[in-house]
C-alpha cells in the first residue's frame, strides 16, 4: 500500500514538471510581435482574382491590423476572432467556403487575431470551397 503511494505521488510529480516544461518552451519558442509601426503586405485571393494592400500598421496582431483598415469583417468564436468577410466578400458557408490565412505561402497555425505580426510580413487571405 505504501508503495503504491510512493509511486502515484512520483508520477504526478513527473506529469507536473513535465507540464511546466512545456508550458515553459511554448512561452520561449512561441512567435513574438514586433512594437512599433510596420509595414506589412496583405493579398486577397477570392473568385480567380488577387488584390493586395500595403498597410502600415502599429498593431500587433493580424486582426488588429485588418480590422483597423476594415478589411475583414466577422464574429468572436470558441477559437477566436472568425474572418467571415474579406475585402466585402463573403464567404457561403452553404458552399462550405471559408477563409485561409497564410504568410508568405505557408499556413499559420493561428487566427488571425494571435497571429503577430513583424515589419515586412507578407499575408496572403484565400477563399477556399470544401471543408
Amino acid at each position: 500500500m505504501r508503495k503504491t503511494k510512493k509511486q502515484l505521488f512520483l508520477m504526478s510529480a513527473v506529469l507536473v514538471i513535465s507540464a511546466a516544461v512545456l508550458i515553459g518552451c511554448w512561452f520561449a519558442f512561441s512567435p513574438k510581435s514586433e512594437q512599433g509601426s510596420k509595414q506589412i503586405q496583405v493579398s486577397v485571393v477570392a473568385n480567380q482574382s488577387q488584390k493586395v494592400y500595403n498597410m502600415r500598421t502599429d498593431a500587433l496582431y493580424l486582426g488588429e491590423a485588418l480590422k483597423e483598415y476594415g478589411l475583414i469583417e466577422g464574429e468572436m468564436g470558441a477559437y477566436g476572432f472568425f474572418i467571415k468577410s474579406v475585402d466585402k466578400i463573403t464567404a457561403d458557408e452553404s458552399l462550405q467556403q471559408w477563409w485561409c490565412i497564410t504568410k508568405e505561402g505557408q499556413d499559420v497555425m493561428t487566427g488571425a487575431d494571435s497571429q503577430p505580426i513583424s515589419d515586412g510580413d507578407k499575408f496572403e487571405l484565400t477563399l477556399k470551397t470544401g471543408y
